[in-house]
């Protein structure tokens, strides 16, 4: 009954939205791509690789969930040779790093709207032998397809905010049905484990495990590769670095301010600025070009420019390993914040802001040991950056921490494999 109501609501918010879905299809580029994909008709070749597979679909919403898959996906591959991977997401960005970045994955696609005749076209082109969803979002209808199909479902990596989990328990009547059908759950704190009882999960179903976002490895670059990807992005051959990564409105014209004042006591820093959204460089331009800022585009490379703008995906994670001093953005307006461990792998000072509520286990451990640092607003965030301009010294202690609590925190990857493993003897 509980999925009767739940297809009568989705059916009406279609109808009544489709109207506006196309006006958007029509007039706004971003919707447009993998919008098919989204009603169930994945490409021929898609299809043609992945039947009489058993694959492994694993779903990952956007950038972060995708970055975290990564090594889940390297792991998967290499243990299991044989089957295929089907890698969703939600949204475009997502698509693309996933392209730029899941070489394991033999199939990208979109996801598809989570109506009852759409989830099972999706289903029966996918094959799959076991769903992976990385972090938590649930959708009703996919769940309950799978699990009529006795197809094994995990959550892996679950995260449930408090946003989150404020908003399900308004649900929790629709939860408690759906939740029960997943086959185990992953969770990567006590909190996030004690959250998804709460809304319904069976408790003997449910572990903590950790973050696999630890389970990232890289080592700080030698002299010769750091010169190789200056060289490559046309960047000065030396100087310090300043990179703003995964940025959002309202933090550009925050970090050009704060670059422009820097530059006055440091006329040799070079700022890499890369907006979380690409389809916003235009944007981002008109914020340089108002400062009076010579800038280079990705696409477009020149050599001579003060900032780097970065318009391109999947690359981020590798420039972060020449950066000086780096900050990670959605940290500054309330947007949650993104992944600070990235610059952190390669020892290199992470900076941001108070807005971290989808990372408060990371931001909370890194502040309290100094592999971090958290700015409350934009002064603070100027002062700090000149600090460790000025200090090499504090900016490899900090590099040094950041790195040590990686490390530590290790082994939530390993986990996660055995309990698939787990699964899939089992099939």
């Amino acid at each position: 009954m509980i999925y009767f109501f739940y297809n009568l609501l989705t059916t009406v918010v279609v109808v009544l939205g489709l109207p506006f879905f196309l006006i958007k299809l029509i007039t706004t580029p971003k919707y447009r791509p993998g919008a098919a994909q989204r009603l169930g008709f994945y490409p021929k070749e898609a299809a043609e690789k992945l039947r009489g597979r058993e694959v492994l679909w694993i779903h990952a919403v956007s950038v972060g969930e995708v970055i975290a898959a990564l090594p889940l996906m390297r792991e998967l591959r290499r243990r299991y040779p044989e089957r295929k991977i089907a890698l969703t997401t939600v949204t475009a960005t997502g698509n693309r790093i996933a392209r730029a970045q899941a070489k394991e994955a033999d199939v990208i696609l979109f996801f598809p709207f989570d109506l009852k005749p759409i989830v099972g076209k999706a289903i029966r082109l996918t094959h799959p032998a076991l769903f992976i969803l990385i972090e938590t979002e649930i959708w009703p209808n996919c769940i309950h397809a799978l699990f009529k199909k006795k197809i094994p479902s995990l959550v892996v990596n679950g995260r449930i905010s408090r946003n989150s989990f404020s908003g399900y328990r308004r649900i929790r009547f629709l939860m408690s049905r759906v939740l029960p059908e997943i086959t185990a759950f992953s969770m990567q704190t006590k909190e996030d484990a004690r959250r998804i009882i709460a809304l319904g999960a069976p408790p003997e179903r449910v572990r903590n495990t950790g973050n696999i976002k630890f389970d990232i490895t890289a080592n700080p670059l030698t002299g010769e590769e750091a010169r190789q990807i200056r060289n490559d992005y046309l960047l000065p051959p030396e100087g310090p670095i300043f990179i703003a990564g995964s940025t959002h409105p309202g933090e550009e014209e925050i970090i050009i301010k704060i670059y422009r004042q820097r530059r006055k006591v440091h006329p040799d820093l070079t700022l890499i600025l890369a907006p979380r959204h690409p389809e916003r460089c235009s944007e981002v331009e008109e914020h340089l070009r108002t400062a009076g800022l010579s800038y280079q585009k990705r696409s477009h490379p020149e050599t001579g420019k003060e900032v780097l703008l970065l318009d391109t995906v999947g690359e981020l994670s590798r420039l972060y390993g020449i950066a000086t001093v780096a900050f990670v953005g959605g940290s500054l307006i309330p947007h949650g914040g993104h992944n600070i461990l990235e610059p952190a792998v390669y020892g290199v000072p992470a900076l941001f802001g108070p807005h971290m509520e989808n990372f408060p286990e990371i931001s909370k451990i890194m502040k309290e040991r100094r592999g971090g640092i958290e700015c409350d607003g934009a002064e603070q965030l100027g002062k700090t950056l000149e600090e460790l301009l000025n200090d090499p010294g504090k900016r490899k202690i900090i590099g040094r921490a950041g790195r040590t609590i990686i490390e530590e925190n290790q082994g939530a990857l390993e986990q996660t494999l055995t309990l698939i493993d787990q699964q899939l003897t089992a099939v």
